[in-house]
C-alpha cells in the first residue's frame, strides 16, 4: 500500500515479507517501523 509519502511508504515496506520471518524478530521490525513513523511525524510537525 503506498501513501504517497516516500518516508512514510520507505518505512511500511520493512514490514513486506515479515511473515517469512520467525516471530522472534517481528517486535525489532515492528520497533524499527514505529520509529521512522514518529520521526517523519516529528518533521510535519516543524
Amino acid at each position: 500500500m503506498l501513501t504517497g509519502d516516500p518516508s512514510v511508504d520507505a518505512a511500511l515496506t520493512v514490514l513486506d515479507g515479515l511473515a517469512d520471518r520467525p516471530v522472534r524478530e517481528h517486535v525489532a521490525v515492528f520497533d524499527a517501523v514505529h520509529g521512522a513513523l514518529q520521526d517523519r511525524l516529528a518533521e510535519t510537525r516543524d
